[in-house]
């Protein structure tokens, strides 16, 4: 995907001063993958095919460069080289490619198979600052205004850190050895070169900035002129439409490079156009891709790059032919964007979900269609005592003579990770050695398994059996894996307790309405205790103590989709199906 793009939040009114872009609230570090590579690079096209693997696996996370520069990268058309490109590979001395640096905290690069480790690692981590922005082309005069923020929610632990904002562009057609191990850019046996790195705006290790303090705000604006060809001598046409910018903040200057960095992401860009209403959707992406439910959410994207606010939208969705509308209202600034959330109910293996708009601030729209393949995800459902609300498992990694590749994690559906072990003993001979650890869940998690080598073959391939197993608290096998994979290999796990069962329904004088509902339920039963609402795969969102025969609950913020309310009496529990519009 060309574009990424992340929430704004709209505030009705702004302080003199504050910002626009970039949010104030903490959060995780994103992914900055910055692989060098070239053209007669045979290997490097699988090197991309991983990189882009990751961004999707953690879209609006993971933000992409591809740096062509050294000796795999020849001059003849297209010429990708970039000054910036060459110095950043002198001053790193790197002469195997491809190589990555994930927010650049290694000290020397890394290969490809590594790559997912570092950055499931970098995501847990809470980030000392975030970054946003905006780039405004005029498609005429090919001048960028380039506005970013950084807003830092903690200290950093220099007194300065740098500020890069890098051109990249999409789409670049040419050759490129190996480009058949990359299926996705090679086409009609053409690769189409993705992530491109044509300049940095700011100096190639980026430009001082200071205070680094929590609850500084610091805003930059860059005036730039977009080339028509970059590239000398064969350079290639820099087509204002596959451009986009990214911007990263880095901690310090260590004598090669900066690093390592705190945060990155990717600039929103419009074309500064006189259209009043011009409405885009950029991306739709599931909410998390680690789910055990049929029932998911999916995100989608939307750009405002027309003048107007738009204060209401309709989007009409489509699952595998089946055609709904959802309304939208709210505030949508000129040259802004947003994301909007959409429940999707009994998604199976490779359902198509297409989205559109079809009317703005009440006038018909005619926008374009974005589509979705959802894959097949299989999941192990672990189910356990009503009375307890945690499980430990016990994970059991029998690793190879080369230990020291191998690392495993545990993580959620936000990307956390709850537990993790490697990388172990290199041995001096063929053989295993048994680690033994633990981790707790809480009823209705999701969670996913990742066991990972470096060296890309497993850790079960002549050079001692290696093996993984994982078994729940009464000692039963819940996973057993022969350790013969690749790069990795996951499982998902889903912990559940049987809370909402249509068996409890012995109560029969309940009335919710109305229902469905897009505000409020109104609920009436004789010697209400306790009400209860859960998501169609069993998580519970809301509970309250009542003791009484009415009640009146709020689902005004709930996703639109069905629901599950369990209203517990002095007589026996009743179970109903809810429906927010």
């Amino acid at each position: 995907m060309k574009k990424i793009y992340t929430l704004i939040i709209i505030a009705m009114a702004l302080q003199i001063n504050a910002q626009q872009f970039v949010s104030t609230e903490q959060q995780n570090r994103n992914v900055f993958i910055e692989e060098y590579t070239g053209k007669n690079c045979t290997w490097c096209p699988e090197g991309q095919m991983v990189a882009n693997g990751i961004a999707r696996t953690y879209p609006g996370r993971v933000f992409l460069v591809n740096i062509h520069a050294g000796s795999f990268s020849p001059a003849n058309y297209p010429n990708l080289n970039t000054e910036d490109g060459t110095a950043m590979v002198e001053a790193n001395q790197l002469y195997s490619f491809p190589a990555g640096y994930v927010n650049r905290t290694s000290e020397y690069a890394v290969g490809r198979e590594q790559w997912s480790s570092y950055t499931m690692e970098q995501l847990a981590q809470p980030a000392e600052c975030n970054i946003d922005g905006q780039v405004v082309i005029d498609p005429v005069t090919r001048e960028a205004t380039i506005n970013v923020e950084v807003y830092y929610t903690s200290n950093s632990s220099k007194d300065k850190n740098y500020l890069t904002v890098m051109m990249l562009q999409d789409d670049i057609v040419g050759d490129q050895e190996g480009g058949q191990y990359n299926p996705e850019q090679y086409i009609n046996g053409e690769y189409h070169h993705k992530h491109v790195l044509r300049d940095v705006v700011t100096p190639t290790w980026g430009e001082e900035i200071s205070p680094t303090t929590e609850g500084t705000l610091i805003t930059k604006t860059y005036n730039y002129t977009i080339p028509e060809i970059i590239g000398d001598p064969n350079g290639t046409e820099a087509v204002i439409d596959n451009i986009y910018f990214i911007a990263f903040v880095s901690e310090f200057y260590d004598g090669y490079q900066t690093c390592p960095v705190l945060n990155v992401n990717e600039l929103l860009t419009v074309q500064d156009v006189d259209s009043a209403n011009s409405l885009l959707i950029t991306e739709i992406y599931p909410a998390s891709y680690i789910s055990c439910s049929e029932n998911n959410v999916i995100k989608v994207n939307v750009a405002n790059l027309g003048k107007n606010e738009i204060n209401n939208m309709k989007f009409e969705t489509t699952v595998n032919g089946v055609t709904s509308e959802f309304d939208w209202e709210g505030s949508l600034l000129g040259q802004h964007e947003m994301t909007v959330d959409f429940a999707v109910d009994n998604l199976a293996a490779d359902n198509v979900v297409t989205v559109k708009i079809v009317e703005i601030n009440a006038e018909p729209y005619e926008g374009s269609a974005v589509t979705i393949e959802f894959q097949a995800e299989q999941w192990l459902d672990l189910e356990i005592d009503p009375e307890v609300e945690e499980e430990t498992l016990t994970i059991e990694i029998a690793q190879d003579k080369y230990g020291h590749q191998t690392k495993w994690y545990v993580i959620d559906s936000d990307y956390n990770i709850l537990a993790s072990g490697g990388p172990y003993q290199y041995l001096d001979e063929l053989g295993t050695v048994l680690h033994t650890e633990s981790v707790t869940l809480s009823q209705d998690d999701c969670v996913k398994f990742i066991i990972t080598d470096s060296g890309g073959n497993g850790i079960n391939n002549g050079n001692g059996e290696g093996s993984y197993r994982v078994m729940n608290s009464k000692g039963d096998v819940i996973i057993d894996g022969n350790g013969q994979f690749d790069i990795e290999t996951y499982h998902l796990i889903s912990v559940k307790k049987d809370d909402v069962s249509i068996d409890e329904n012995v109560v029969s004088s309940a009335k919710v309405y109305p229902n469905p509902s897009e505000n409020e339920l109104n609920i009436e039963c004789d010697g209400m205790q306790e009400i209860m609402i859960y998501m169609t795969n069993g998580q519970l969102l809301e509970n309250v103590d009542v003791n009484s025969d009415r009640y009146l609950i709020n689902i005004k913020d709930y996703i639109s989709g069905i629901y599950f309310m369990k209203i517990v009496t002095e007589d026996g529990i009743y179970i109903e199906k809810i429906v927010k519009k």
